[in-house]
């Protein structure tokens, strides 16, 4: 089982402003407000199904090659 980013305030400061942020373990990503960091952990889990469903078709393709 792999372990999910967790989230860690971080502040941003912009233009002598602070603002609490998130970052993504995973990409190191800063982005506020943290509770974008749901959508942005979302999009790599979405990501990497896509990076398997590819590799699975490829194999059974591979596959299929070597039996011919």
């Amino acid at each position: 089982m792999q372990n999910t980013p967790r989230e860690k305030l971080k502040t941003i400061t912009v233009e002598d402003k602070n603002f609490k942020a998130a970052k993504c373990e995973k990409c190191g990503a800063t982005m506020y407000p943290p509770s974008l960091l749901k959508v942005h952990l979302k999009r790599h889990r979405l990501n990497r199904l896509d990076f398997t469903r590819e590799l699975r078709k490829l194999q059974h393709m591979m596959a299929h090659m070597r039996t011919s």
